[in-house]
């Protein structure tokens, strides 16, 4: 049934090839999801279950043409598609910028969607061990879409987190007892100090 509702909007799929999509064995093209979410009268991101990770999984979950993201963008549709396909976001901050108001990110899915965790990681990692106030203009430029005063309460707090952490009890001591976050930890302790409504 859904095969021939998807032949309808001008995608052929077999029975198995929509089963083997139910159970996750396979995964659909961008024309296949888009005709998938269309037959079943709903929005692309729906049938993605919230993981949407990367640029290209924003932008089909909006049912956004590549077209049209390119377009809004003001770059060529040649030029965006290498840029998303690209492992890391080059945009400058400007383009980062207008492309998290175009997939309307929020600064942590911006983040992970530009493949920007890792460099966040090692800039929270300087704040902490050295001075923080050198990582804001840095932070900022990575994540064009957070306000610079929120930016410098974070790190600021971090870094103090980070000192307190090894002088309470003498340092060397306080280390053995509880190791200093990695640098996950760091990340998710660092959108917690942006948001402190987030329980995550």
């Amino acid at each position: 049934m859904v095969a021939r509702a998807m032949a309808a909007h001008g995608m052929w799929a077999v029975p198995p090839q929509v089963i083997a999509w139910e159970s996750g064995e396979l995964l659909p093209s961008e024309l296949e999801l888009t005709a998938l979410a269309r037959s079943l009268w709903c929005p692309p991101g729906r049938l993605m279950g919230g993981r949407a990770s990367s640029v290209r999984d924003h932008r089909l979950a909006l049912d956004l043409p590549r077209e049209d993201a390119a377009r809004q963008l003001g770059l060529t549709p040649r030029v965006y598609a290498q840029m998303e396909a690209a492992p890391r976001w080059t945009g400058d901050q400007d383009l980062t910028y207008l492309l998290a108001q175009v997939l309307r990110l929020d600064p942590c899915a911006l983040v992970v969607a530009t493949g920007r965790s890792e460099a966040l990681q090692d800039m929270l990692q300087r704040a902490v061990h050295g001075r923080w106030q050198s990582q804001a203009r840095t932070v900022a430029r990575l994540v064009p879409t957070l306000d610079r005063a929120a930016i410098e309460y974070a790190l600021r707090a971090l870094h103090s987190e980070g000192q307190t952490s090894t002088a309470l009890w003498g340092g060397e001591r306080q280390q053995e007892e509880a190791p200093p976050p990695g640098p996950e930890e760091l990340e998710q302790r660092f959108w917690q100090l942006l948001d402190p409504t987030d329980s995550a």
